[in-house]
């Protein structure tokens, strides 16, 4: 083969490629939006205000209590707690009592050693706020 076949070969294997390229982009769609973009820009925002919120919400563990320091008079609706080594040991608290005070305290008996996250949900002053924390036990 001269080396004019071999340009013309080479030429045709690669338009080849790149026809065969725009067919693939053309069958998959991957978009960088989301169908429910709007609803989840405004759920993001309403957790960063829960977040902020929480902020100052003081969360203490001395086997075998969690404290949680509110700061203010508030309510604590659930407390989830996360074990990053085992899945199996997680846990959730929810409080069904509608009394609001300041400290709240849990009896957590036979926390396994590792590395926990605690999420706590709740109000103060009829705002919600959310605090995530990590414990070492």
């Amino acid at each position: 083969m001269n080396w004019g076949k071999g340009l013309v070969v080479s030429m045709s294997l690669f338009i080849l490629f790149i026809i065969g390229l725009v067919f693939f982009m053309l069958r998959h769609n991957d978009a960088l939006y989301e169908e429910d973009y709007y609803q989840k820009g405004e759920e993001h925002t309403e957790t960063m205000k829960a977040e902020g919120i929480g902020g100052e919400i003081k969360i203490v563990y001395s086997a075998p209590q969690l404290t949680i320091n509110l700061q203010e008079i508030g309510l604590v609706s659930s407390v989830t707690l996360k074990h990053m080594g085992n899945s199996a040991y997680d846990r959730q608290v929810t409080n069904d009592s509608p009394e609001e005070k300041q400290v709240f305290t849990l009896e957590l008996k036979d926390l396994e050693n590792g590395i926990w996250y605690v999420e706590i949900n709740g109000k103060i002053q009829n705002k919600t706020f959310f605090r995530k924390e990590k414990l070492v036990i």
